[in-house]
């Protein structure tokens, strides 16, 4: 009835390659990250309140199968153009990776405990 929490199934890997947004988070040029998200601060501007929800949720949370998923969860709190430039700034400051299928992984391990466990119980290589 219920699936179980963090065992979604993952969508597969579309061809958006009109979703220019999507294109520059993946390929983390530098470059084009920080141009981007200097262009979206001008125009939505996040207060620091937004920035730390969207953490908070990261960090219970870990993943998001895509941006619309982590909209739903914040529970029309926040405006998706203003997510965007929260995502795209934390995609600059290597706390957030957005996967081939799109989907949303926390990988700052800073103050995250849940994280932080299962790299504990992880095998070494």
């Amino acid at each position: 009835m219920f699936a179980a929490k963090g065992l979604e199934e993952k969508r597969p890997i579309k061809d958006n390659s009109g979703d220019e947004f999507l294109k520059i988070l993946i390929e983390k040029r530098a470059d084009k990250l920080d141009a981007l998200v200097q262009k979206l601060a001008e125009k939505n501007n996040p207060r620091l309140l937004s920035i730390k929800k969207v953490e908070g949720l990261f960090k219970k949370n870990i993943e998001f199968n895509s941006r619309s998923h982590l909209l739903r969860e914040l529970k029309g709190s926040m405006k998706a153009s203003v997510l965007n430039t929260i995502i795209a700034h934390l995609v600059l400051e290597n706390k957030l990776v957005v996967n081939d299928d799109h989907s949303l992984t926390w990988i700052d391990t800073e103050g995250n405990e849940k994280l932080n466990k299962v790299f504990e119980k992880a095998v070494p290589l």
